[in-house]
């Protein structure tokens, strides 16, 4: 079901199943994908912090709008609901829409906006989110992978907008701030990046970092599965190889800094962004 999904796409149906799991849902629902997005799409945190609002605020909404159970089992399969079904729909379309091979986290974020119901749908229309005008700037959510700059929603690359650089690559220096703003309420430990334990689903494919699953048949441990991890700010790969500039980070127990992004945006000594 999940084969043209990217990485990150399952990541955040994975985190879904989660939280589903944490309410005590018996399938995931609409609201559950929504949360488990806002783990994984960080272009998505940024949009709605520039909306006045922000990931904790959209958790708390979901948490008073629903009916908690008891937790269930992470090893429970969950189906997925019929809601969740014509996002999935949906993302797939819009994925055709903007002639792209692969379903990412950008396209089921318009595939619940599209849905028009339901909660998720609800509260990011709330926090100033729209199908259509989303749909002019998913182009910005992608980092992009050459030399030219990264952007941030709402703001297109412009050359003549200030601009830093950080290993060869410029980064407008707005999202630098924004980025940077979020990250200095964290604590951050320096550590060498080592390759994670992930979960691996033989039914649906895809990956978890819940451990504590217990169907050994459908699900496996694979060690060191989870290789490389994105700086979160520049998007630099960090990997076990390629030397201390890519395994020497900083990490705040949930993302991870390249060493440059954390000493000259995060550190407290580090220099202003101008």
């Amino acid at each position: 079901m999940f084969e043209r999904y990217t990485e990150k796409a399952r990541r955040a149906v994975f985190f879904a199943r989660y939280e589903a799991s944490q309410f005590g849902s018996p399938e995931i629902d609409t609201e559950h994908l929504l949360l488990g997005l806002l783990r994984e799409t960080r272009a998505l945190r940024l949009k709605l912090e520039s909306s006045g609002t922000s990931a904790y605020k959209l958790r708390a909404k979901v948490e008073s709008r629903t009916t908690l159970g008891e937790k269930l089992p992470t090893s429970v399969d969950l189906p997925v609901s019929n809601a969740s079904k014509r996002v999935l729909v949906y993302a797939a379309d819009e994925a055709e829409r903007l002639a792209d091979q692969q379903i990412g986290s950008e396209h089921l974020v318009l595939g619940l906006l599209r849905k028009g119901e339901g909660l998720a749908a609800q509260l990011l229309k709330e926090a100033g989110l729209s199908l259509n005008s989303l749909r002019e700037e998913i182009s910005s959510w992608r980092v992009d992978s050459g030399t030219s700059a990264t952007t941030i929603p709402n703001l297109p690359w412009d050359p003549n907008l200030p601009s830093v650089e950080v290993h060869g690559r410029r980064l407008l220096i707005a999202w630098v701030k924004r980025s940077a703003q979020r990250l200095k309420q964290f604590a951050w430990v320096r550590r060498v990046w080592k390759p994670l334990d992930v979960v691996a689903d033989s039914k649906e494919g895809g990956i978890s970092f819940d451990l504590s699953v217990e169907d050994g048949q459908r699900y496996r441990v694979v060690a060191g599965g989870w290789t490389k991890e994105p700086c979160a700010i520049c998007g630099w790969e960090l990997s076990a190889e390629g030397g201390p500039e890519r395994s020497e980070t900083f990490t705040n127990g949930r993302e991870w800094l390249c060493l440059e992004c954390y000493h000259k945006f995060v550190a407290k000594e580090g220099a202003e962004v101008a």
